[in-house]
């Protein structure tokens, strides 16, 4: 009777045991397959940051969440805002060189309304993998305007100062005679915060048009000229109007060409009898 009662006393220990140690294989396989499919830990500058959250947001390509936003900090030089991102092991390939990352979330202007989904999903971050031979890393620097990411390959980048940035705004145009050259990236304060810096991006096709003595001035919408006998009224573009944006101008002779990272004085007016300038710029 003692025996059988021991008997007993074993098996129903036994079954006591039994749950905890399949709870503990299934937990390892889900933190197997959690660690198979896990991809490389990816670093994001933004300079604003202020839709995403972690453990939130996703990182998508054509629809496809291919990484999820683990961490969110501040940069040491309190510039920008590093967003971590966790990617997918079928998506390392976008940790290299050349791969572009952007925010897309709701956008209503007078141009037009873009990124509806979000409303209901929530802002996400967008991507655009490197090339598949390019160089392995994990830091990268956010482009500023979605809808203009194709702006930013195969251009060169540029320095304007100004004392304000009223009158300037991320992914204004830069023309030349009417003609869109590049983009407006950003604006931040310098050094001292006496003058804004605006960073812009100049097609690569164009870069030849920028020369040392390059002018670059706010684009007037409207130009009037009046006088006694003779009045001028001119009146540009209607999206001038609405955007405004920075000309371009070379005065005779065209100077050395100038390079990639120079600083310019950004000026509220065209130069004067800036109309006569036709240097031949080769």
């Amino acid at each position: 009777m003692k025996n059988e009662k021991k008997h007993y006393s074993w098996l129903g220990s036994w079954y006591v045991w039994l749950f905890p140690l399949f709870a503990l294989v299934i937990s390892g396989w889900l933190v197997y397959k959690y660690l198979e499919d896990r991809g490389p830990v990816i670093r994001i500058a933004f300079d604003d940051a202020a839709s995403i959250q972690a453990d939130k947001n996703f990182v998508r390509f054509r629809g496809v969440n291919i990484g999820k936003v683990t961490k969110i900090e501040i940069s040491k030089d309190n510039e920008d805002v590093l967003v971590y991102v966790q990617l997918r092991k079928h998506a390392k390939n976008f940790a290299v060189s050349g791969s572009k990352f952007w925010i897309v979330s709701p956008k209503v202007n007078m141009q037009e309304v873009t990124g509806l989904d979000t409303f209901f999903g929530g802002a996400y971050i967008a991507a655009q993998p490197g090339p598949l031979n390019g160089e392995v890393t994990e830091d990268f620097v956010s482009l500023t305007n979605a809808d203009n990411s194709e702006d930013f390959e195969n251009t060169t980048a540029y320095f304007l100062e100004t004392p304000d940035a009223e009158a300037v705004s991320e992914g204004d145009k830069i023309t030349f005679r009417g003609l869109q050259i590049g983009i407006v990236r950003r604006a931040s304060l310098m050094k001292g915060a006496q003058l804004v810096k605006v960073q812009i991006q100049i097609q690569n096709r164009y870069a030849h048009l920028i020369r040392e003595n390059t002018i670059f001035s706010h684009k007037v919408a409207v130009h009037a000229k009046l006088g006694l006998f003779n009045s001028e009224l001119k009146i540009n573009s209607f999206d001038s109007i609405l955007h405004g944006g920075i000309e371009v101008f070379n005065p005779p002779p065209p100077g050395p060409k100038a390079k990639g990272l120079a600083h310019f004085k950004l000026y509220r007016l065209p130069p004067k009898d800036h109309q006569l300038w036709n240097p031949e710029i080769e």
